[in-house]
């Protein structure tokens, strides 16, 4: 399940925009200011709907998204609590909680409001990033530390290149360089793994607008755009408030709500499809005798692979894959059509899934 951190700072409206998206109600005041919220969304899919409408399935079983709310932070946070690897205070928890995500979902004030400093959503995404670039300086700094001591006492090739891969990244971090701006390879990924390095995370920057700005989202993000997009960066735009209001609305009248303000898709389903983009994901769909489902995987996955997300079972006794793509067999509304028409293809195990795939597994164990 993809898994996505929401963080910003206080008044932000992150955790507005948490209860739009999840539907997971919080509590606010100051108790629930240390709490750690976790709701899932349904990843909104239209042709897994159409596959529902032809095939009349028990259940349609859509992807999922699970968000994690942590407290907004402030400025000088990592280096006030060292965010050791040990955890034990809520200080040092809070990154930790970040860490566990598969990216994040930064929350940028885009709006004035009474009692708060002017709006300046550049200068947030700033401090965020010298956060998560302290915060990991500190860690790896400690791990490098030790991993010199151990390797002069038991030199070994691994903790060669580990010590010397933590050099190259303590250089860029020294530098307020996020570990994103440098190139890692293959053979780097699993001494960083345990890490979990926040400024290496894919970010989604999400612009909190007013109501009275939803107009202007587009100029908003060309202004922004070519100063906070980069590797592994990307702006999105969203009315944390205005999207509280239409998930609570049933489906029709959310509609005809948006239709009245000229908006063409919620901005949530933007918000996850752009979270799909910067993370490399593609959905593919399965249709058994109970369920129509949508299965999320990274791009790029071959159909045994493919097979091993829906079951362990299926990737090990692998025969191969029938397939037809979304796009094939919409217009044609069955599986015998599309075998008439030539557009459903049986596949072997190298076949490399595509989006919109929609895919009956033969296996054998």
């Amino acid at each position: 399940m993809l898994r996505i951190g929401l963080t910003g700072l206080p008044e932000c409206g992150k955790t507005l925009l948490f209860r739009a998206l999840t539907g997971v109600a919080t509590h606010v005041g100051a108790a629930a200011k240390r709490e750690v919220h976790i709701g899932q969304a349904k990843v909104p899919d239209a042709r897994l709907d159409e596959l529902n409408r032809v095939f009349l399935k028990p259940k349609a079983i859509h992807a999922i998204i699970e968000y994690v709310d942590v407290a907004g932070f402030s400025a000088g946070d990592a280096r006030r609590s060292g965010f050791r690897e040990s955890a034990t205070s809520w200080e040092d928890q809070f990154l930790g909680d970040l860490r566990t995500c598969d990216a994040l979902l930064h929350v940028l004030r885009c709006f004035d409001s009474p009692g708060l400093l002017p709006a300046n959503p550049l200068n947030d995404f700033r401090s965020a990033e010298a956060e998560f670039i302290l915060s990991d300086q500190i860690i790896l700094e400690k791990r490098q530390a030790r991993l010199q001591k151990e390797h002069q006492k038991h030199p070994t090739p691994e903790a060669k290149a580990e010590f010397e891969l933590l050099e190259r990244c303590l250089s860029a971090l020294n530098q307020e360089k996020p570990l994103r701006s440098i190139s890692l390879g293959q053979a780097d990924k699993p001494f960083l793994k345990a890490y979990a390095p926040l400024s290496l995370k894919p970010q989604l920057a999400v612009l909190n607008v007013s109501e009275d700005d939803i107009a202007r989202e587009s100029e908003l993000m060309a202004r922004l755009r070519p100063q906070i997009e980069s590797t592994s960066v990307h702006l999105s735009a969203a009315c944390a408030s205005l999207e509280m209001e239409i998930a609570q609305l049933d489906p029709d009248s959310a509609r005809q709500f948006m239709d009245d303000l000229g908006i063409e898709s919620s901005a949530l389903d933007r918000l996850v499809r752009a979270s799909y983009e910067l993370l490399g994901l593609i959905s593919f769909f399965t249709v058994g005798d109970a369920e129509v489902r949508a299965w999320t995987i990274r791009r790029a996955l071959t159909a045994r692979e493919a097979a091993g997300v829906v079951h362990t079972d299926m990737e090990r006794g692998f025969i191969r894959a029938e397939v037809v793509n979304f796009a094939d067999f919409q217009p044609r509304g069955g599986f015998a059509a599309c075998r008439h028409d030539g557009v459903l293809h049986l596949h072997g195990k190298d076949y490399v899934v595509q989006d919109g795939d929609i895919i009956q597994f033969r296996f054998a164990v």
